[in-house]
């Protein structure tokens, strides 16, 4: 499923008319909001246009809207959609049939050819009127979820005229386009349309769209060197407040500058009630497990299924949201672990923290070292790339932030994984023993530093989950899985087991669906949850857990369940693993999920509050299966 947020994001420093002056800021105004959507948000950068400067001309932007938002097959209705523009306002007088013969003024947002000759005539900016109708068409065909952010101003001609200094101001005059350039640039769908245009942009009975502004109509919008004053103050907010919980109007009124008095954000619309972006993309994160008040500690939902062992550490926090405030309350320690969950004390006794809703480990306590070969030559680069400051989370120059005991050993053959920093990239390959010893590289490039130490505590979090098994195995020869080829056709099994010993070898061709038979031999009903694991990286993606809704566990003692893999990419490359957990109770093991493509809303059984506690017995057990894949074409193996 594709995200659900989409952007036009718009910066214009540079006019190409010598009469409008320069502006400083605005283009990385804009880099910052696509920094913010793809970093904080998890929006993919392909869902995020970006006109800056000379690219964003009055034709290239309509057109841009048009191809990447309103035309768009991956946006459907209800997704949150993105307009945002800094750069010059500015305001013309209307023609005498806009305005019902009254003499007001136009507003406008200057494109980078603003004011200058166009193949019909001058451009006359992209005018309120027919902003107002590109935004009417995107929103009958993918909804009202529309912000409209602008980071400009609409003052009138005699007040900017009058401006002592127009340097760090976002408005300028239009001294030679005329009514008639704003008739021959009016967009098509808004010709013969009725338009209020008495308060320009600022129109409060919108219902296509929610405007938030730098500025009162009448205001100025101003800038420095370091960005936007609004843009500056809309960015700082995501460290101020939750944004989960925060509606336009007050997000716009929080954003109001104490200190500011020539310069007031604004919002408009019918829907300046609602959460931003209709909390679209505060999606839920998969890494916070629900926790309930036991006695003077903790009931953590989490316990030996996940990984969690005596030592384990948490953090709680009052809510379990992507890209929304959500700091540390209190720090735990887990003293007493069941099969799927938990019960931990506070790590200090002294300190009075507060008890929300929500965990995440901050440091697992794993028993099992990885281990981690590096050329020596490479040694006092690795550390200056990966090590964090304080030294109790390194070990030899080795970072150990979630404490998943990683360890540097002096030879490749005792390694799970290899690493080599080169001149642009850090090059981090698995030496794992359950598949061939060979392995493409992961390479990431040296400049993203966050990544790539990142990308050492995903491997060894993936060796842990991959390798980590009940030692009691309870279930013991009672738990078969079986893969077997699908016709596509009639959706029956094609074949006989894929799956020898614990192997299957598979040769894949494009558009091939599989699916894995789950067997259970024994007299007890199981819960069960499928991963699937690419070896040649760090991604675990989980296709398939029971909703907690069901009634009854879904692989009945003596019983079987099917599990169709027609959604399963299987890797262009070597190998890959299927690994089934199974327990005696409901647990979410969401957590598991680990992907270097973006983050992805959650199933609605995930947002489900503390299950009830479980008394009696609880077992948990587990089962690998090895995948060798090679390729085929129609013509032939590749």
């Amino acid at each position: 499923m594709a995200s659900r947020v989409f952007a036009l994001l718009i910066g214009i420093d540079d006019y190409k008319s010598g009469r409008i002056w320069n502006l400083e800021a605005c283009a990385d105004d804009a880099r910052r909001m696509k920094q913010w959507l793809v970093q904080d948000l998890h929006v993919p950068s392909s869902n995020v246009a970006v006109l800056l400067n000379r690219q964003a001309t009055k034709r290239h932007i309509e057109d841009t809207f048009m191809t990447h938002l309103v035309n768009n097959p991956d946006i459907s209705q209800g997704d949150a959609l993105l307009l945002y523009f800094a750069g010059h306002g500015s305001s013309m007088s209307a023609p005498r049939d806009w305005c019902e013969g009254k003499p007001r003024y136009v507003q406008v947002l200057c494109p980078y050819d603003h004011d200058t000759k166009g193949p019909e005539g001058r451009v006359a900016g992209i005018s309120d009127r027919s902003l107002f109708a590109m935004l009417g068409e995107l929103s009958a065909v993918k909804g009202d979820n529309i912000t409209l952010i602008l980071d400009c101003s609409f003052s009138s001609p005699q007040l900017a005229a009058n401006a002592h200094d127009r340097r760090g101001v976002r408005c300028t005059l239009t001294e030679k386009a005329r009514k008639e350039d704003l008739f021959s640039g009016l967009w098509r769908g808004a010709i013969g349309k009725k338009f209020d245009g008495e308060h320009g942009f600022y129109q409060d009975d919108t219902k296509s769209h929610t405007l938030l502004a730098a500025c009162k109509p009448g205001e100025m919008a101003t800038e420095w060197k370091e960005g936007g004053r609004f843009t500056q103050e809309f960015l700082a907010m995501k460290n101020l407040v939750p944004l989960h919980q925060l509606n336009y109007l007050e997000l716009s009124e929080r954003l109001s500058p104490a200190g500011n008095v020539s310069q007031h954000p604004v919002c408009f619309g019918r829907h300046k009630d609602r959460i931003i972006f209709d909390g679209i993309p505060f999606v839920p994160d998969m890494n916070f497990v629900p926790v309930e008040g036991k006695n003077d500690g903790l009931r953590l939902q989490m316990g030996a299924i996940h990984g969690v062992v005596e030592g384990t550490e948490f953090s709680v926090h009052s809510h379990n949201r992507h890209g929304s405030l959500n700091p540390s309350l209190d720090n735990f320690r887990v003293y007493e672990v069941h099969p799927t969950w938990s019960l931990a004390r506070p790590k200090s006794i002294n300190k009075r923290g507060g008890r929300g809703s929500w965990a995440r480990i901050t440091r697992w306590n794993a028993r099992t070292p990885f281990r981690v070969y590096m050329k020596k030559t490479y040694s006092s680069l690795f550390r200056h790339l990966f090590c964090r400051s304080n030294p109790a989370d390194e070990l030899d120059g080795i970072p150990v932030k979630e404490g998943l005991n990683i360890i540097e050993v002096e030879n490749s053959t005792m390694a799970d994984i290899s690493v080599g920093v080169h001149s642009r990239d850090v090059r981090v390959q698995t030496i794992n023993q359950l598949t061939a010893p060979h392995r493409p590289a992961l390479k990431v490039e040296r400049k993203d530093k966050d990544r790539s130490a990142l990308v050492i505590d995903e491997a060894a979090r993936y060796h842990m989950h991959l390798h980590r098994t009940n030692p009691e195995n309870p279930f013991r020869d009672q738990l078969q899985m079986e893969l077997y080829l699908v016709d596509t056709q009639t959706q029956s099994r094609v074949g006989p087991n894929l799956l020898l010993d614990g192997k299957a070898e598979i040769a894949h061709k494009q558009g091939a669906s599989y699916a894995v038979v789950l067997r259970n031999h024994s007299d007890t009903d199981l819960w069960p949850y499928l991963a699937y694991m690419d070896s040649n990286g760090v991604d675990i993606h989980l296709l398939y857990q029971p909703v907690s809704s069901s009634p009854a566990p879904t692989l009945p003692k003596n019983g079987c369940l099917e599990i169709g893999l027609r959604s399963l990419s299987l890797p262009q490359l070597e190998s890959g693993f299927l690994k089934v957990f199974v327990s005696t109770s409901y647990t979410s093991l969401g957590m598991l999920e680990q992907r270097s493509t973006p983050i992805q809303p959650a199933p609605p059984d995930l947002l489900v509050s503390c299950p009830q506690l479980v008394h009696g017995a609880q077992e948990w057990d587990t089962a690998l299966a090895i995948l060798k894949i090679s390729h085929e074409t129609h013509s032939g193996r590749l």
